[in-house]
């Protein structure tokens, strides 16, 4: 995982935007994403490994089946909700 701990989402802004080799977000795995927004790389992996590495698959798993990841609880499961709500509402206005 190219994010360090401690800080994970300073340090996505630190490689998407120095000067020489940058790394974009979009070239990041799931994990690491979700490790810059959740600040949890437990529950990052545990999440992403769940999900097959595809964020699109969210919309088969219950809540209650996230919370049960190792390292997830329900701060994280929440914030989880509010992005999925946040894209489809994104989506939506297309």
């Amino acid at each position: 995982m190219i994010l360090r701990k401690g800080r994970p989402s300073k340090r996505l802004v630190e490689l998407a935007s120095r000067k020489r080799d940058p790394i974009r977000p979009e070239a990041m795995s799931l994990a690491e994403l979700l490790y810059s927004l959740l600040g949890n790389q437990k529950a990052a992996e545990a999440i992403s490994e769940a999900l097959q590495g595809d964020i699109r698959n969210i919309h088969n798993w219950d809540v209650r089946d996230l919370e049960a990841l190792p390292g997830v609880g329900q701060g994280t499961v929440g914030k989880l909700v509010a992005l999925v709500e946040i894209i489809r509402r994104l989506v939506q206005k297309r």
